[in-house]
């Protein structure tokens, strides 16, 4: 048995009427909707099946054929038969947008039919072919062509379709070919090829059907199928998509097989059958919708007792977003699964190890021209299994919050944040917040300089369901003023470096700002914590997210920015800045357990980007430590470009006892067809690898290959999952085996197909 043939029954078995075509892309369905390719798909290929002819411009419509005149020249014209006009030696004739080339024409007048004879040509605006005869009815706008000692060859005029047959008709919008084949490769090097007993374009609907039809990967059939559609631009179209395989060392070896329901233009859905072979047998649902006022999409899943974990398990998630009026909107955003371990078993994210909590958000939301407004309930689930339920977090039900912001003349603005939400949790006391901050700001500013300074006042109030402190009151509250004045300026002037015109900016900024201390141990902590220093925390009122904390403060931000800037186009080549914060009075407010630092200042902050030129890029963050003398934080990456779309990214990350690890990924061609594909991230403190991916990318005029072997840490207790992925890309037609693209996009950073 040759290789591919026993996978005709298995085809079989699953599909009688099938149709092949690209799945569509993320995001909302549309009747425009398709998985459009980039305009390099087919840059590798080198010709047309029935090249261009030459000096052939259009001279008129298809909606112009019935009442179009015909126009034909000849070397010889024989008149001599009644109601019969015939014409030898280089006959051409046009009709509208039809043209026609032959050796000699014989017409019919009354019947207005006409045969051509001899090394015939035909083009039209949707096809151009070669035949040894053709006959055509001009009334019935039909055209017929067969073969004598040459194939018909034909070649679609709008897209890369190509192929030939035994014999054919172009009859209005629909060409049909008998004994023909279909491809989108090039006609001396067919790597893929659909041969079919008939091949039926519709270039009205942009719809192929093609009876008694066998995938050819080179000469290897890979399956047939009875009857097959495809898309001839990619437009959705209802049918069996194309399988895919794969395996896993916790799953086993997978098959899935789609099929696609094109509902209606603004509606779709999907039903997938997915086959683990140490588990069973998973159904996978998707629905999307999109409508004048609302979009959204639900993916759910099912395996009814999987067999390595004797459980039903499943996943639900819906995205929806519904306009109400013009400035009211209400959304879902909802994500379950059944059991902790669902997604480190069944996701196919290459970053579903991360996801430790599932969030789920139910919301009404409206903005005005100085307001903005929301209404929503949020929980969560925990999608780890190493995480306990004392680590969930507070559920908001519900939390409301008003946002107003409006100028008063030039100089004034008036403004409010307010939030009230109820906090509840599976096993802690849960309580109510009311947090409020009216402010006052008076902001001058012109091309040059910016001053702002602000006058607020933070009141927060609480209703617990048990106190803090023991013997404390369950309604705690806090108040104080929140006093700042944010100061900028720019400064520009010319360079001139390495014989480059460049404008040099300086942007010095001062940042001050006053917070009294308030005891804040009666507080409880529901959804408040520190944020990790950067550069952004250099200018912000509070040190912590949430309102269960109000950092004291009596403090000066000093900080700086330079930038070159190409004189010619504005492209930004550098940008450095540096900053830190100085403390007049050292800071007293923290979370609980975490302790205080008697410090005069922050750490120093650095942070650059480089561009070199259009090849090289580096960038880096540094935070030092004055007091100890330390790096608190050190980052360096790097990132070049070169070749046709090769790149090589490098990074370094270090934080004090808690990580050192490197990265480098990569992608390096090879010559015009081949790519290696890579990606370490390695562990320094740990000495051990993150993850690790391998991988080969061969691409040609119509098909593209891609062998990625990854290996990487699938759940927070460090286990790690090896896995094999193929993808084979039939450019035009679709994939068969597991989509790549995801996990390359998010490993190697620049990655294109």
């Amino acid at each position: 048995m040759r290789p591919g043939v026993a996978l005709l029954p298995l085809c079989l078995s699953f599909a009688l009427v099938a149709t092949v075509h690209a799945r569509p892309g993320g995001g909302t369905p549309h009747k425009d909707d398709a998985l459009k390719h980039p305009a390099d798909e087919f840059v590798l290929c080198r010709g047309n099946a029935v090249p261009e002819f030459p000096g052939i411009a259009p001279t008129g419509k298809a909606k112009d054929r019935p009442t179009a005149p015909a126009d034909v020249q000849a070397d010889w014209t024989d008149l001599s038969k009644i109601g019969t006009s015939v014409f030898r030696g280089n006959v051409e004739m046009r009709h509208a947008d039809q043209w026609l080339f032959a050796d000699q024409v014989n017409y019919q007048h009354e019947a207005d039919t006409w045969q051509a004879l001899g090394a015939v040509k035909y083009q039209d605006s949707t096809v151009r072919l070669t035949a040894d005869r053709a006959d055509g009815d001009r009334g019935k706008d039909i055209t017929t062509v067969s073969s004598i000692d040459h194939p018909v060859q034909y070649q679609l005029r709008n897209t890369r379709g190509n192929g030939k047959g035994d014999h054919g008709r172009v009859e209005g919008d629909i060409e049909t070919f008998w004994d023909a084949t279909w491809s989108t490769c090039d006609p001396q090097d067919r790597k893929w090829e659909i041969h079919a007993d008939q091949v039926e374009m519709n270039r009205a609907s942009n719809v192929a059907t093609a009876h008694g039809a066998t995938v050819r990967i080179g000469d290897v059939p890979v399956f047939y199928l009875p009857w097959m559609t495809f898309s001839l631009n990619d437009e959705r179209q209802s049918g069996l998509l194309t399988p895919s395989v794969g395996s896993s060392s916790h799953s086993g070896f997978m098959l899935t097989l789609p099929y696609y329901f094109n509902l209606a233009p603004n509606y779709d859905a999907t039903l997938t059958g997915r086959w683990y072979s140490q588990r069973g047998l998973m159904l996978d649902g998707q629905f999307r919708f999109l409508t004048p006022t609302s979009h959204g999409q639900i993916d759910a899943t099912w395996l009814p007792d999987d067999r390595q974990d004797h459980r039903d398990r499943g996943s639900l998630d819906i995205g929806a977003v519904a306009n109400l009026d013009p400035h009211w909107y209400a959304s879902a955003d909802v994500h379950r699964v059944s059991d902790p371990s669902y997604l480190q078993d069944f996701s196919e994210q290459p970053f579903a190890s991360a996801i430790g909590l599932l969030p789920s958000t139910l919301g009404l939301y409206g903005r005005g021209r100085w307001w903005s407004a929301g209404l929503y309930a949020q929980g969560w689930q925990i999608a780890d299994p190493i995480l306990t339920r004392v680590q969930q977090p507070y559920s908001r039900l519900p939390d409301a919050w008003f946002r107003f912001d409006r100028p008063f003349g030039e100089h004034l603005e008036l403004g409010l944040r307010s939030e009230a939400v109820r906090f509840e949790q599976p096993t802690l006391s849960g309580g109510s917040r009311i947090d409020l901050y009216p402010y006052l700001a008076a902001p001058f500013e012109n091309a040059a300089w910016y001053l702002r300074p602000e006058l607020g006042y933070r009141y927060t109030g609480y209703d617990l369901d048990r106190p803090v402190v023991p013997g404390g009151s369950a309604s705690p509250t806090r108040g104080l003023p929140i006093a700042s004045v944010d100061a900028g300026a720019f400064f520009e002037r010319d360079a001139n470096l390495f014989g480059h015109a460049f404008v040099q900016t300086l942007e010095p900024r001062l940042y001050y700002l006053y917070v009294p201390y308030r005891n804040q141990d009666a507080l409880p902590v529901f959804d408040t914590q520190s944020f990790t220093f950067a550069w952004d925390q250099l200018f912000r009122s509070n040190a912590f997210a949430g309102a269960d904390r109000q950092s004291d403060a009596n403090q000066l931000t000093a900080a700086v920015t330079t930038r070159l800037l190409d004189a010619g186009d504005g492209r930004q080549w550098l940008s450095a800045s540096i900053g830190q914060i100085r403390y007049f009075t050292p800071p007293r407010v923290n979370l609980p357990g975490q302790p205080l630092l008697n410090l005069s200042g922050s750490d120093f902050v650095f942070d650059t980007d480089l561009a070199l030129d259009d090849h090289w890029r580096l960038g880096s963050q540094y935070l030092y430590d004055p007091h100890d003398g330390r790096s608190d934080l050190f980052g360096v990456r790097g990132q070049y470009r070169f070749g046709q779309g090769g790149v090589l990214n490098l990074s370094y990350r270090y934080r004090p006892d808690q990580l050192r690890e490197t990265d480098a990924s990569f992608v390096v061609p090879i010559d015009a067809n081949w790519r290696l594909l890579g990606r370490w991230n390695y562990s320094l403190r740990d000495r051990s690898t993150l993850e690790g991916l391998a991988g080969v990318e061969w691409q040609d005029c119509c098909m593209a290959v891609r062998f990625l072997a990854r290996n990487y840490i699938r759940d927070s207790s460090g286990d790690k999952d090896t896995a094999v992925l193929l993808e084979i890309e039939l450019k035009g037609l679709g994939s068969l085996g597991r989509d790549t693209g995801d996990v390359l996009v998010h490993d190697i950073l620049g990655y294109s197909r």
